[in-house]
């Protein structure tokens, strides 16, 4: 069972505290490392709306993978398909070879076996109840629909 930690759609109530932010200045940073490291560029995609996560694209010869961010848990998913705000992020790869950034400033890569773990392998108990209002409420399919979301 996976147990995806408080913060984890990125809803909270007042009586609960704020979320703890990701830093998304180690975030980008690795993104540079990781780019130089292979020879290649980020670039970071404006999205319009509200979203659970934080995105940049490396693109060089190893072809273009969109590295996305959670914005309150300290892990990263790499996906090969641009997001499109609104709908579910598809195309999700696992950790390139080049990844070892991320994880040297503390965040963790998700492998695509997770991110595609049904929510009925999901243990969301443990999650406040303005998270578990706005999963009811969204009905998302597999873990990276509760974790990579645009809910508003």
């Amino acid at each position: 069972m996976i147990r995806p930690a408080r913060g984890a759609t990125g809803f909270w109530e007042r009586s609960d505290g704020p979320l703890r932010q990701t830093d998304v200045a180690s975030f980008r940073s690795a993104c540079f490392e990781a780019a130089r490291g292979i020879g290649a560029r980020v670039d970071e995609p404006a999205f319009v709306g509200t979203s659970s996560f934080h995105a940049v694209t490396i693109t060089g010869s190893v072809g273009a993978y969109v590295v996305l961010c959670h914005a309150h848990l300290p892990l990263v998913a790499f996906t090969d398909t641009q997001p499109v705000p609104g709908r579910p992020v598809s195309g999700f790869v696992d950790a390139p070879a080049w990844a070892g950034s991320f994880e040297a400033v503390g965040l963790r890569a998700l492998l695509v076996d997770d991110l595609s773990a049904p929510m009925t392998r999901v243990d969301v108990s443990e999650l406040p109840e303005a998270e578990l209002i706005q999963i009811r409420y969204w009905r998302p399919e597999v873990l990276s629909d509760l974790l990579f979301n645009w809910w508003d």
